[in-house]
């Protein structure tokens, strides 16, 4: 039986819409279309082989791994556990350690692709912290919330913003 769906049609599921989730910069954006777009250029930046950041993840997230993985070792031998039964814990531990690290790089290099991004779209945000900076003053010229100068984008969108206001 198929369900009949009403009200606004849903956006395309992205999978950085899942692993990005929580990020405030994603709902900075003036659609859902733009967002989209915006998910897929940086899906396409991160997967760029020749990319330095892409061998500098790959470089943490292998060392993060074999440096997990000994010191679980570690602390496995301080307690006499069957083989089995430390080869499980070993595998578990060290694919925690992978993804949570794999997270962590993900989404701290992407917060800052986004802020680039809705900067290039026009909305003044703070390229260090986030903080959406739409209807401040110019004066004093820094973010209320890190306390850092203002990026020269943000301040020709706040510059343009107030011109028209006037």
């Amino acid at each position: 039986m198929k369900r009949e769906v009403t009200g606004t049609p849903q956006p395309k599921r992205h999978l950085l819409n899942f692993t990005l989730s929580g990020l405030p910069e994603l709902e900075y954006f003036d659609s859902v279309e733009r967002r989209q777009a915006a998910l897929n250029e940086i899906g396409h930046e991160v997967a760029e082989l020749r990319s330095g950041n892409y061998w500098f993840a790959v470089v943490v997230l292998v060392g993060s791994v074999l440096v997990g993985q000994y010191l679980v070792r570690r602390l496995l031998r301080l307690i006499p556990w069957p083989t089995w039964l430390e080869d499980v814990l070993l595998l578990l531990l060290t694919g925690g350690v992978f993804f949570l690290t794999l997270r962590h790089l993900h989404r701290s290099g992407a917060a800052v692709e986004l802020r680039h991004k809705l900067l290039c779209d026009g909305v003044p945000i703070c390229t260090h912290c986030g903080y959406l900076l739409r209807g401040l003053p110019l004066e004093p010229g820094r973010c209320p919330e890190c306390g850092k100068a203002f990026d020269e984008r943000v301040r020709g969108i706040l510059g343009s913003a107030e011109k028209t206001s006037a």
